[in-house]
């Protein structure tokens, strides 16, 4: 189950102890009438302070303290896409063919590579579906679906909205960065199923689940998350975020975009 995160007034974070690097910490220049130092008394009412956070309140300035020191909300390989926030109009992607026809972005061949050669001498033949999709190739397969739908007797806002189920709206695909990729095994496809989130029976999946964040990846849209992603759950679905920022974001049970939003409550404080 996906937790929540919530915004701290940035006044109760440095009540709690986390003064700005501008700030001077209050016990060391508070004087008394006589000119001794009061840190003392200081600290007791920086104590008080603090047993008046709620768990909650606490738990989230640990969580703050605890995230990666050098990630960055701007960072290569955090680039957030989603219904919400479209593909910059300036982005140009990096991309290596690792497969005929199938890029990604240049920089996650090594760990993409070896996360397969993994899967193989585990005995999963994982078959790559898809990784970098252009925004034309994304529009393309948008407008299939809707017009799909509507020859199936549905009507324009009810193809629209079956489409967008597990269709990105194009230009906000995270397949347009080429940080993300689609995996299932070459059986599963070979008995005739496709990218279907039913794809979690089998032994291969629960393998790049224990493995992901080995090589970097995440599971982008995991189930019981889609008020926070705002796309279904998307069993076959992983996306690069780089090794230690994948096992802070699997150990505490986010998504990518609660931990950016983390990191931007750091980088504001």
């Amino acid at each position: 189950m996906h937790k929540k995160w919530f915004i701290l007034p940035v006044g109760l974070i440095v009540l709690a102890g986390c003064t700005p690097a501008d700030q001077t910490p209050i016990e060391e220049t508070s004087k008394s009438s006589n000119g001794q130092n009061t840190s003392s008394e200081t600290s007791e009412q920086k104590e008080e302070t603090t047993e008046t956070l709620t768990e909650e309140e606490i738990a989230h300035l640990e969580i703050l303290e605890s995230l990666p020191e050098d990630a960055n909300s701007k960072d290569w390989n955090l680039i957030l896409v989603n219904n919400w926030k479209p593909l910059p109009d300036d982005f140009e992607p990096n991309l290596v063919e690792v497969e005929p026809d199938k890029e990604v972005d240049a920089r996650i061949v090594e760990p993409f590579n070896e996360w397969i050669s993994a899967g193989l001498e585990a005995g999963h033949r994982l078959f790559f579906a898809s990784g970098y999709r252009s925004v034309e190739r994304q529009q393309n397969n948008y407008d299939n679906s809707i017009n799909k739908f509507k020859k199936e007797g549905f009507t324009e806002e009810e193809a629209i909205s079956k489409t967008e189920e597990y269709i990105a709206i194009p230009k906000r695909s995270e397949h347009h960065t080429g940080l993300a990729v689609d995996i299932v095994d070459q059986q599963w496809i070979a008995d005739g199923n496709s990218l279907t989130p039913d794809y979690d029976t089998q032994e291969s999946q629960h393998w790049l689940l224990e493995t992901m964040t080995d090589y970097g990846f995440i599971l982008r849209y995991p189930e019981g998350a889609e008020t926070l992603t705002d796309i279904n759950y998307e069993s076959w679905h992983f996306r690069y975020v780089g090794k230690e920022n994948a096992q802070f974001i699997e150990e505490h049970e986010l998504v990518l975009e609660e931990f950016i939003e983390l990191l931007e409550e750091r980088e504001n404080l």
